[in-house]
């Protein structure tokens, strides 16, 4: 008879599943989504500001004022690398309004100026571009990748702990293919896999059509098949899905720059602004333009001016008001049209107020979660801890302390802020 050779099993292994979009409603509204296999899920509160903001809390463990990254733009003429793209502007509208265009140039650019991020122009107007620098120039998923702070990869390359992620362009079901093979030559002893097409349905077709469901339908499947792969191959398999933020669904619009622009006052001389899909950020450049726009601001029921105070207990507030010195926060729903991140209106956005019912974040998991894990930056520090790795000290972040009440709540006998090893 032959031999008969039976695997062997790797120890461990921490399965992170990033499912964009998958806010705590949606995923209360599709109950059969890994059912059996989870044993807890908790609604996780979101940062003010879209993916750009979330993704670098989440794996840094710190707020944007610390790391840096909120919005895509910020007003920085003097380092904007990309100042030719001025010359553009003899392009007639009718071409460079479409995104294909806009996708193409913005691959150009990234390419001559070896950005390896993240980038997109969207639509902003080529006469604006100079006025901004761009935050995520430089991938964050690879070694140093933020603009200040370490992350979750820095911590594993320096321990020596071998990781799956992949941030390229590639379909959910090349990636998650890629990640059982990963799986299978028992490589890595942690995945972060990203999955981000939920999150560009439900731009497209809002949470409740049909297509977020069958997609949900997909996500159990192919989850399932995943973890089913991990625990052949190791003795202990946690898993954990999470996202960044939820989805709203778009009722009203507003035309915010008509509205400013008719107040009479030159873009570049008297204010510059940024009119993303569901804020507008404003610098000002003299007395009267600022207090008219803020009078301006200040009555439109659509939205509101979101005070330095509360900015501040948002971890969103820069004191040297990189991301605009006064920033216009649209109520749930309403949606900005046009603007810089598009033309037309779209069933699905998020980007609101965190305290909205629809902005906030989820996660679920095959083990029992810390009962004080409740924002999406502290899924670093259940990171850290699956791995038994220390807290980072980011002495070249200035008064860096995670958050108050979670260290308060830091055991002794443990390495990470969460309560115990109970995950």
């Amino acid at each position: 008879m032959g031999q008969v050779f039976v695997k062997s099993k790797k120890a461990e292994l921490s399965l992170f599943f990033f499912i964009d979009a998958l806010g705590w409603e949606v995923y209360k509204n599709n109950s059969f989504f890994l059912k059996g296999l989870v044993k807890d899920a908790k609604r996780l509160r979101t940062i003010l500001g879209y993916s750009s903001a979330c993704d670098p809390s989440i794996i840094s463990g710190l707020l944007p004022y610390q790391h840096l990254h909120w919005s895509s733009f910020y007003y920085s003429p003097e380092t904007c690398p990309y100042r030719w793209v001025k010359y553009l502007n003899f392009l007639p509208s009718r071409i460079t309004k479409y995104q294909r265009v806009r996708n193409k140039l913005s691959q150009i650019i990234k390419k001559i100026h070896r950005f390896t991020g993240y980038f997109q122009i969207y639509q902003v107007p080529f006469k604006y571009l100079p006025y901004f620098d761009y935050a995520e120039k430089y991938s964050i998923w690879v070694k140093d990748g933020l603009s200040r702070g370490s992350t979750i990869f820095d911590e594993m390359i320096k321990a020596g702990v071998p990781y799956y992620v992949d941030d390229s362009a590639k379909a959910d079901g090349d990636k998650l293919e890629d990640l059982r093979n990963s799986i299978e030559n028992q490589e890595i002893r942690l995945a972060y896999c990203l999955l981000g097409k939920l999150d560009a349905v439900m731009h497209m077709k809002g949470t409740r059509h049909a297509d977020v469901h069958d997609l949900m339908k997909w996500y159990d499947k192919e989850l399932r098949q995943t973890i089913a792969v991990a625990e052949e191959n190791y003795e202990k398999v946690n898993f954990f899905v999470f996202t960044d933020h939820g989805m709203h669904n778009v009722e009203q619009t507003f035309d915010l720059q008509k509205k400013i622009e008719s107040l009479g006052f030159e873009y570049g001389k008297d204010y510059v602004a940024v009119y993303d899909s569901t804020m507008g950020r404003f610098w000002f450049q003299n007395e009267k333009a600022r207090s008219v726009i803020q009078a301006c601001l200040t009555e439109l029921s659509c939205g509101r001016i979101v005070p330095d105070e509360e900015l501040e207990d948002l971890g969103v507030y820069f004191a040297d008001h990189m991301y605009g010195e006064t920033i216009f926060l649209m109520h749930s729903n309403w949606l900005i049209i046009p603007s810089f991140m598009g033309l037309k209106p779209i069933p699905g956005m998020h980007g609101y107020h965190p305290d909205d019912p629809d902005s906030y974040a989820s996660i679920c998991s095959n083990m029992v979660l810390p009962e004080n894990l409740d924002s999406i930056e502290q899924i670093y520090w259940l990171m850290l801890n699956e791995l038994g790795l220390p807290i980072p000290k980011h002495e070249h972040i200035p008064g860096f302390v995670p958050r108050s009440d979670i260290k308060a709540l830091w055991p002794k006998e443990t390495t990470s802020p969460l309560k115990g090893k109970t995950l």
